[in-house]
């Protein structure tokens, strides 16, 4: 009998052994199977994210000024709108009949922006002890556009309005054509990442380091040269000596228009790969 009882005890033993060693096995199996599917951690992914650097480059490039741009003001003061607007025409008619007789064509002639508004000046009341608003009229305000390939006519046209009273210019600029400016940006694109690329190179060289890949382009910065000045030869005479020969026609200065073009890259780097 007790021969019996122990023999069973045996039996049960090894089932249980048995029992734990299968379910050890299909838990390890679980974990190898669930590390297979979801891959390396947080941590161990962080770790192996690429390298990336910054850099920029820059690029320039010049064009010849290939047109004239100036502005001219033009305002008049009347009692009436009506006098006041017909004082404004007579003096813009009066101003490009005269450049005419120079070699401007209409068509290089527009006018815009034009304003009719009642106008007050302030003045101060010594009764009230405080500034008050006078209506002084009417004023009538117009532009007067001269754009042109006729570099050369840009100080005659400047002397005309001004002799015809107009006396306020706004703004003189000598332009490339904006199919030229547009063809020079595009090149100074390429060049200005082509920099980039190149000082990225000679930062990574003693590094031992390479660019890999691209990551990203930036344009940061696009801009050209500042409008030209012109003086006149009442500007001259106040700012000259009496020595030089001035002349009679506005002088105007022209130099080549510099366009810049500044553009950030990011690049993925990594440890140059022995051969």
């Amino acid at each position: 009998m007790a021969h019996m009882i122990l023999k069973s005890l045996l039996i049960i033993a090894v089932l249980s052994i048995s029992q734990l060693t299968f379910a050890s096995s299909i838990h390890a199996s679980c974990e190898k199977s669930e590390k297979l599917s979801f891959g390396p951690s947080w941590e161990e992914r962080n770790h192996y994210l690429p390298d990336f650097m910054r850099v920029s480059g820059v690029a320039s490039g010049y064009l010849a000024s290939e047109q004239v741009i100036i502005e001219f003001d033009i305002e008049t003061l009347s009692e009436s709108a009506g006098t006041s607007l017909i004082q404004n025409n007579q003096s813009i008619s009066k101003a490009i009949n005269e450049m005419k007789k120079v070699g401007v064509e209409e068509s290089e002639l527009t006018t815009q922006d034009m304003r009719i508004y009642p106008s007050y000046r302030q003045e101060y009341d010594e009764k009230t002890k405080s500034n008050k608003s006078i209506f002084e009229g009417y004023k009538v305000e117009n532009k007067l556009i001269f754009l042109s390939k006729k570099l050369d006519l840009a100080g005659k046209v400047i002397d005309i309005a001004v002799s015809n009273g107009i006396n306020k210019i706004s703004s003189v600029q000598f332009v490339p054509t904006q199919t030229k400016i547009k063809e020079l940006k595009d090149s100074l694109i390429s060049k200005a990442v082509e920099d980039a690329v190149k000082r990225a190179n000679l930062a990574l060289q003693p590094l031992n380091y390479e660019i890999k890949s691209v990551k990203r382009i930036d344009i940061e910065n696009d801009s050209f040269g500042r409008n030209q000045l012109y003086k006149s030869r009442s500007s001259f005479l106040h700012s000259s000596s009496d020595d030089g020969d001035l002349g009679d026609e506005t002088r105007l200065f022209d130099n080549l228009k510099k366009f810049s073009i500044s553009v950030n890259v990011s690049f993925i780097i990594g440890k140059k790969e022995s051969i």
